[in-house]
């Protein structure tokens, strides 16, 4: 990718959320009340198991279980950061939190990788 590329999926990003955010997202959270709430360990099983799901399909997808771990810390980190820059959290809690994803992340491609069966055909 060149910097005329990158620069265009950079805004093309830049105006699809703007547009998005202020059109569409923000009309609707603004009237949004949550009628189902769950109990905190059902929402980190929900969470785990999607998780589990998309960490798969990426490792397989990529060939590489580090690879799939990275691609599942990196977007949430992102969003983390995110929100610290929106005030939304604080850059100590933000930092903190990026950490954690690091060391959850770095901890479950460890474990793929150590107990993933072999496969000759490739993939994980």
């Amino acid at each position: 990718m060149n910097g005329k590329h990158l620069a265009l999926v950079g805004l093309t990003l830049f105006v699809a959320n703007l547009v998005g955010v202020l059109l569409f997202f923000k009309p609707v959270s603004e009237g949004d009340q949550s009628l189902l709430t769950l109990h905190p360990a059902l929402g980190l099983l929900l969470y785990v198991g999607l998780s589990v799901w998309l960490y798969a399909w990426l490792a397989r997808q990529l060939g590489n279980p580090i690879k799939g771990a990275f691609a599942m810390a990196a977007p949430q980190a992102i969003l983390v950061i995110d929100l610290a820059s929106r005030g939304e959290r604080g850059w100590i809690t933000a930092g903190a939190g990026c950490a954690l994803l690091a060391v959850t992340w770095s901890l479950v491609a460890i474990v793929s990788s150590k107990f993933a069966p072999q496969n000759p055909g490739g993939g994980t």
